[in-house]
């Protein structure tokens, strides 16, 4: 649709051009009960036995990692602005930092998964449950804790300096293939940029040419001792001829890390991402997911929705996380937070706080700002039994109305001899056309060139009803002006029109409501809440 058209294509863009892959965190030191002795798993896919070498404390080679690096496959609802909502299982990589089971993969990993199913080494033939104890956002981390009982292979956090040319191996299960992945290469750059994938923002990454791609998201950068040096997170930059990819650095992921094993760190209970389209100005984080209970679920925030401010602070202007991590940061945990939400499917604005109180809400309500000017003491409805979108013959506008309006017409309207979109809704549209007593819409997209004080002044009633006056009107997409008509031919009855045009100017669209009854001002605001052009 045109509202949101274009930030469809810059968030399928942004998909593909960041290769989402690894995030890791830091855990608990080894329990030294488990013996120095050596480790070893059955990997199903060879049927064969890998011998582990390990110390008191850990795993010692990079030949060894494998026993100790887990596929992630989360399963749940998600909502991609190019297909709509997913329910299908996503795949990551992740790694065991502990004996007794705990892990690290990314938080977009996990954020808002309803289950996660955890593959210990390659091994198929066995499963386990996971729990999630902590996540954050901002450093793209998240905790989880395998149901297992008996002690698994882990490893351990590298110590050293992080130096260009150290030699690295990058762990994991790329695109979802249950067999386990390592690739070779050296750090280029020890302290790379921290904004970079629109998912996270850190103060520095580890720049590398260790092969990784989607599906190696939560996966370890390994040292040649068996060390974890950095959790690779993102891919797709090319410097010159070799692709570059991305990792967290260990001094900065194991901090968060034992943070989360008391819960959240800088974290809403969002998976999602940053966008921005300048062309209709919409910036913001865009929530592909939300956790239950979190701060985001507690403020109704919806997976589709964008966050366009935090505090009164534009978000993702520049396409990253940054601003949205700084609000986080500088409010402190549980802090309440101004938000501003652009709720894609109806592009209604809501506004409140999280960590407040109350919900969010609808920020701008036509049938509000006019209740106080129009009259509907009339007999009607209270209430409408609901509403349903009507398209019209050329599939150009659409609109939702009360399903009670259910005499329409929905053929092209001919204008200067051109066929133009046009939707008719009334319980009884001869009467609403052709007088004052019955409420309905009519909604026409008109050519650009059409002015739009020319069209409120074409669809004007000054020898019927009362002048209520023209007021600027603007929501996230559409830009324009309405005017009031009150108590017209004697009745009670009032008339909104609406004209206004979209940031690309590619249509002039009118809206007409006749307002009879309370009944009448839900359904207005429900009509200027969804009135669209689809781009037919």
């Amino acid at each position: 649709m045109v509202r949101l058209m274009t930030v469809r294509r810059v968030l399928v863009a942004v998909a593909l051009a960041v290769v989402a892959a690894a995030c890791g965190g830091g855990g608990e030191s080894a329990d030294s009960t488990v013996a120095a002795a050596a480790v070893s798993t059955t990997v199903a896919d060879t049927g064969t036995t890998v011998p582990v070498s390990t110390t008191a404390a850990g795993i010692a080679s990079f030949q060894d990692v494998q026993p100790a690096v887990i596929q992630v496959v989360a399963q749940g609802t998600f909502r991609d602005p190019e297909v709509g909502f997913s329910y299908n299982s996503g795949a990551g990589s992740g790694f065991i930092i502990s004996p007794d089971g705990l892990a690290v993969t990314n938080n977009h990993v996990v954020a808002g998964a309803a289950t996660l199913e955890i593959f210990v080494g390659g091994d198929t033939t066995r499963s386990y449950n996971a729990t999630v104890l902590g996540v954050s956002e901002c450093n793209d981390l998240a905790l989880i804790d395998i149901n297992e009982s008996e002690p698994l292979p882990f490893l351990e956090w590298y110590d050293g300096e992080i130096t260009a040319g150290l030699d690295i191996y990058a762990a994991g299960f790329p695109l979802g293939d249950p067999q386990f992945t390592l690739t070779r290469g050296i750090v280029a750059k020890a302290r790379a940029g921290g904004d970079l994938t629109g998912t996270s923002s850190i103060d520095h990454t580890i720049e590398h040419d260790a092969n990784i791609q989607p599906g190696n998201s939560g996966g370890p950068l390994i040292s040649a001792d068996g060390k974890v040096v950095g959790i690779n997170y993102a891919g797709g930059a090319q410097a010159t001829t070799t692709a570059q990819f991305y990792a967290i650095a260990y001094d900065l992921a194991r901090p968060v890390v034992d943070q989360m094993m008391e819960g959240d760190v800088e974290a809403l209970g969002i998976n999602g991402w940053a966008v921005f389209d300048e062309s209709i100005g919409i910036s913001g984080v865009w929530v592909a997911g939300v956790t239950a209970g979190s701060p985001a679920a507690n403020a109704d925030i919806l997976p589709g929705d964008i966050i366009t401010t935090l505090n009164g602070l534009p978000l993702g202007t520049d396409g990253t996380f940054k601003d949205y991590c700084d609000v986080i940061r500088t409010a402190g945990p549980n802090r309440p937070m101004n938000v501003e939400v652009l709720r894609w499917d109806t592009s209604e604005v809501l506004r409140g706080e999280i960590n407040g109180p109350e919900p969010i809400a609808l920020a701008f309500s036509l049938g509000q700002a006019v209740e106080e000017e129009v009259d509907t003491e009339t007999a009607g409805p209270a209430v409408y039994s609901g509403f349903e979108t009507v398209t019209d013959d050329t599939g150009r506008i659409l609109v939702d109305v009360p399903v009670e309006w259910s005499d329409r017409d929905t053929a092209p309207a001919e204008r200067d001899g051109v066929q133009v979109p046009y939707i008719a809704a009334a319980g009884n549209r001869d009467g609403f056309l052709n007088g004052y007593v019955d409420p309905g819409l009519l909604f026409i997209a008109l050519d650009p060139s059409n002015g739009i004080d020319e069209t409120l002044a074409e669809w004007s009633f000054p020898n019927d009803c009362t002048d209520g006056g023209i007021t600027d009107y603007s929501d996230p997409v559409f830009t324009g002006k309405y005017q009031l008509w009150l108590d017209c031919a004697g009745t009670t009855s009032d008339i909104i029109t609406l004209v206004a045009v979209p940031a690309d100017g590619s249509a002039t669209v009118m809206i007409l409501a006749q307002i009879v009854s309370e009944a009448d001002l839900d359904a207005l605001d429900q009509a200027f809440a969804t009135f669209n052009l689809t781009g037919g």
